[in-house]
């Protein structure tokens, strides 16, 4: 006779087989040794809405500066992709490739992959295989180091504070607040044991 297995979880602390309750949005435990049972939920779709809005927060982040400085009658503004030009300027190549890599294109390409794997878990096209989705995405996921870059930025604005006549967060900060704030949640609400079967 032909078990239905999706009705069956494994408890990871002690290896007993437990059947699904009724209700999924209730914690379970097991009965053996009552650690909580980790239920997978289906695809979610707020994970597809807040990559796409990363997206384009993405893009506005790219237009307003982050942070303004005023050195001698100078203004100065600072970019996402203005850093990157500012360090290969100053002949950092790898350290620029390095930034590029970690705050620009393994988040894109993150959320990205959030996208189309909501797509081919929702539609017939298959662009890319479940294998190379599910590679590409916790690649990315654990090279994406945006949160480390405002980090880097509120050390700079503090450590500027008097050595300049004046330094301020601009529009562009606060866009990355929010563009982290979204990235952060496509990551958190993707379910990849239901788009990917792992």
């Amino acid at each position: 006779m032909r078990k239905d297995l999706n009705s069956i979880i494994e408890c990871y602390s002690c290896g007993l087989f437990v059947k699904k309750e009724a209700k999924s949005d209730i914690n379970q435990r097991c009965p053996r040794c009552n650690s909580k049972l980790e239920i997978h939920k289906k695809h979610s779709n707020d994970s597809l809405y807040y990559a796409i809005s990363s997206l384009l927060l993405f893009g506005i982040l790219n237009i307003y500066p982050i942070i303004t400085l005023n050195i001698n009658e100078n203004e100065l503004k600072a970019t996402l992709i203005g850093t990157v030009s500012i360090l290969l300027e100053q002949n950092f190549f790898f350290v620029a490739l390095i930034v590029f890599f970690t705050i620009i294109l393994a988040p894109i390409l993150n959320s990205l992959i959030i996208i189309f794997a909501f797509i081919q878990a929702k539609t017939k096209i298959k662009l890319f295989t479940k294998t190379l989705l599910h590679d590409s995405f916790h690649f990315f996921k654990h090279w994406g180091f945006i949160e480390v870059f405002i980090v880097s930025i509120i050390v700079t604005y503090i450590k500027l504070i008097g050595m300049v006549s004046s330094t301020k967060f601009d529009i562009g900060f606060y866009v990355m607040l929010a563009y982290v704030f979204c990235f952060y949640m496509s990551n958190k609400k993707f379910e990849g044991k239901s788009v990917f079967g792992e």
